[in-house]
């Protein structure tokens, strides 16, 4: 399987056609309004990265004029030919000596099934809910190509002894969204002078070849300033070595017949380690000073909240100061700021604990007409929207847990964590609200959107206030942690209101 010249990608014809498999020249070369088709959306999203990473290396966009092109129009076949040529044996899965992603002869105990390289499958406390049974049973070349770079780029690695991404162990993947398929990879593949602008190491590393081709040596230390865009953007960070039987059979995973279908792997520990942190183009940064010292990682989901509350970090740009931790939107975001005017969001990624995944999440956010310009509007519309939240959740916190009085004696509290039930429930009700208004506001005058939603937010609080509490009505230990509770709801709802005119 060479994933340069045969059929692999899993796609249908907008708005409903069949789903088909096509090869990368059809993609690129062709004007078809394509969307990825697979049964996981983090396959599909895995898909999509792993498109916009070959597109990135082979066919790199002198300038921005050049990107813009491409984006609405196909590629000649003539210069997908032309850009693929020095890269021919690089993407053949079956290579004999050096196989996409793989190293040839991987030593292990024990062969491991494939539904471990598709992650979440097992050891997910969710996976017997969310995945059809047998899944990964045997798996096409193209679909174990598409996990393969998953494992590898975004999940969580195998456990203990393995390394993870170059991202760290479950990084939030941000792109940009198009129309269609080709639009949507073009869209998140950087001009050569972005390249540049974020990878000021780029020339010296123009020519390094991937980790397959090129092995590290164990223990080697490897500083991020000397990782090419090509090596990093492919990373393999374990040796593994993809099983494949020959055999006509129906991958478990797309559907689609095949002639080779992979049912197991084998993987092997290797230790080395990579010093500061390589600027992945698809993936948010934030960074603080401690104890004097720079720390910087990549955006990950760590709580149930959804994406939005952290939206600021994925297209904000706000450096260190005394308070605030800094933070910087994927380079394929910044750079969209000069290509599109409104903004469709495409965020994916993992919630885990250690190597086991909690959760799969994957949310598109539109931003409206004028976002470039105005990202302070997104950073203060959010804003607003956590503040209600904490404002909910500081008040009905004091009734679970009782306070001091004046005295210094303990009140007592209701015992049980109605806030974070009632903080779950304001996520839920609150999602078309954020959403919605994000969508519709006029960035050059935000306040109407701001206002109403503001007060929708208010309402809501008070009525989720409420419900919370009403069970407890009729405990007379707990009227006054109440009325206080009550009170502190009040006080920070006043602060976030803004006065209108004639109020004091």
């Amino acid at each position: 399987m060479n994933l340069l010249t045969e059929p692999w990608i899993p796609v249908r014809l907008l708005p409903a056609g069949r789903p088909e498999k096509i090869t990368l020249s059809r993609l690129l070369c062709e004007d078809g309004h394509w969307e990825l088709c697979l049964p996981r959306d983090d396959m599909e999203l895995a898909a999509l990265q792993m498109l916009v990473c070959m597109a990135q290396v082979i066919f790199t966009p002198k300038d921005v004029g050049e990107l813009k092109q491409r984006i609405v129009s196909p590629m000649s076949p003539e210069v997908f030919d032309s850009g693929c040529a020095p890269f021919q044996d690089w993407f053949r899965l079956d290579h004999p000596d050096y196989p996409f992603m793989q190293v040839r002869g991987v030593k292990a105990k024990e062969f491991t099934p494939m539904d471990k390289l598709l992650a979440g499958v097992t050891g997910a406390t969710n996976s017997c809910f969310v995945n059809e049974p047998g899944l990964a049973a045997c798996l096409c070349e193209g679909c174990a190509a598409i996990a393969l770079f998953n494992q590898a780029s975004n999940a969580p690695s195998f456990g203990g002894g393995f390394k993870g991404s170059l991202r760290g162990g479950a990084p939030v993947t941000t792109l940009v969204q198009g129309e269609h398929l080709r639009q949507t990879l073009w869209l998140n593949v950087l001009s050569e002078d972005k390249i540049i602008e974020n990878f000021p190491w780029h020339q010296e590393t123009k020519k390094q070849r991937p980790s397959w081709i090129e092995p590290l040596k164990a223990g080697e230390v490897v500083p991020a300033q000397k990782i090419g865009l090509l090596r990093g953007l492919f990373w393999q960070p374990a040796h593994i070595e993809l099983l494949a039987s020959d055999g006509e059979q129906s991958c478990s995973c797309c559907g689609f017949v095949a002639k080779r279908l992979c049912d197991r792997f084998n993987k092997a520990k290797f230790n080395y380690t990579i010093t500061d942190l390589w600027p992945h183009p698809h993936g948010a940064r934030i960074a603080k000073v401690k104890n004097g010292v720079r720390e910087e990682k990549f955006v990950s989901f760590t709580t149930t909240a959804p994406a939005w509350t952290q939206l600021s970090r994925f297209v904000v740009q706000r450096q260190i100061d005394g308070r605030n931790e800094g933070q910087e939107p994927s380079a394929v975001v910044r750079q969209a700021q000069g290509v599109i005017k409104s903004l469709r969001l495409n965020i994916g990624g993992y919630r885990n604990n250690q190597a086991s995944i909690i959760e799969r999440r994957h949310e598109i956010i539109f931003l409206n007409d004028g976002w470039s310009s105005k990202t302070g509007v997104v950073h203060e519309l959010v804003g607003l929207a956590i503040g209600y939240r904490d404002a909910l959740n500081k008040a009905l916190f004091v009734f679970s847990n009782g306070f001091k009085d004046a005295k210094g004696s303990k009140v007592k509290g209701a015992g049980v964590s109605v806030h974070e039930v009632a903080k779950e429930q304001f996520y839920r009700r609150t999602e078309d609200t954020v959403l919605d208004s994000l969508a519709s506001i006029d960035f050059a005058n935000p306040a109407p959107v701001l206002l109403a939603m503001g007060e929708r937010l208010r309402l809501l609080d008070i009525e989720l206030f409420e419900n919370s509490v009403r069970p407890y009505l009729n405990d007379p230990e707990l009227v006054r942690t109440m009325a206080i509770s009550r009170n502190t709801l009040r006080k920070h709802l006043k602060a976030l209101k803004p006065q209108q005119d004639g109020e004091e």
